[in-house]
């Protein structure tokens, strides 16, 4: 956990898919032909600008790291930003990237998503076309910190046979806000849920301040390096195929602080999610005094 929470061994070319005619960002290793590649959801109300560390460290660690930026206002669609994934890993497998010392393996691709971009992540890697787009052949999904989307997001994840991970607050497991405990149940794949202790959605988001200058994004760093740690490992392990990291792909293994959920014997939640959502506190028991 601790290396994969740091920068990779590669050297980062940072790119702009409007040359392509989408808007959006792409960050790839210097070199290499036929490397892994992803594509990066990103959540409601932002775009890749809030990510820009979390694509840099993928980069870094060899994946060629795709962040398309359509769907980012009100009304975005989570079945419009899948199509816009699927179509961004299509673009970076067929194009030279770089000078043209960069190359994507077309049968080692993979999608990872936060919040909103969670959902459209596991849509997109649902075996089932998308506004025309037929699906890829993912070999590994990481939704982290998964929001509830539409009714189509669940039937999608049944259709989903791609090893996934699924990152979630320790206390948001099925809230109004958070859907982890439902998506990991409906998930048709081998599937690992692990749990992030005091760690919500927000804690990811990066934000571009004086202090980003210095090294700081804005984003919780403890949270922010777990994440990187165990999507990096599961992403090394699935899409690039390096089996010294396939304890991160293990449902049971335990990895740093994470913590692992049982889904036939999931935790209690203890308060409804309406409450959740109103901040409502659990109720604390009262011991007798003998």
């Amino acid at each position: 956990m601790a290396p994969l929470s740091r920068r990779g061994p590669h050297r980062v070319l940072r790119g702009d898919l409007g040359i392509v005619g989408m808007r959006g960002q792409v960050f790839a290793p210097e070199s290499g032909r036929r490397v892994p590649a992803i594509a990066v959801g990103h959540t409601w109300m932002a775009d890749s600008r809030r990510y820009r560390d979390l694509l840099y460290h993928f980069a870094s660690w060899g994946f060629v790291t795709v962040a398309p930026d359509d769907n980012t206002g009100f009304f975005a669609s989570d079945v419009g930003l899948a199509a816009d994934l699927r179509s961004a890993l299509a673009v970076v497998s067929r194009v030279p990237l770089g000078s043209g010392a960069v190359t994507v393996d077309p049968d080692r691709i993979g999608l990872v998503g936060h919040g909103f971009g969670a959902a459209a992540a596991v849509m997109a890697a649902a075996d089932q076309p998308i506004l025309g787009q037929r699906a890829p052949a993912v070999a590994g999904v990481a939704a982290l910190f998964p929001a509830p989307t539409t009714s189509m997001l669940l039937p999608a994840a049944g259709l989903v046979t791609a090893p996934g991970l699924i990152v979630a607050g320790a206390g948001e497991l099925d809230t109004v806000e958070a859907n982890a405990l439902p998506l990991a149940q409906a998930y048709a794949g081998d599937v690992a849920l692990r749990t992030v202790p005091k760690g919500n959605a927000r804690d990811l988001l990066e934000r571009r301040t004086v202090k980003s200058l210095i090294g700081m994004n804005g984003s919780d760093r403890a949270v922010h390096g777990l994440v990187r740690a165990v999507c990096t490992g599961f992403l090394l392990h699935t899409v690039a195929g390096d089996a010294e990291y396939r304890a991160f792909s293990d449902a049971d293994s335990s990895l740093g602080k994470l913590g692992v959920i049982d889904l036939d014997d999931p935790p209690v939640q203890p308060v409804d999610p309406v409450s959740h959502l109103l901040g409502v506190k659990p109720r604390k028991r009262r011991t007798r005094k003998s």
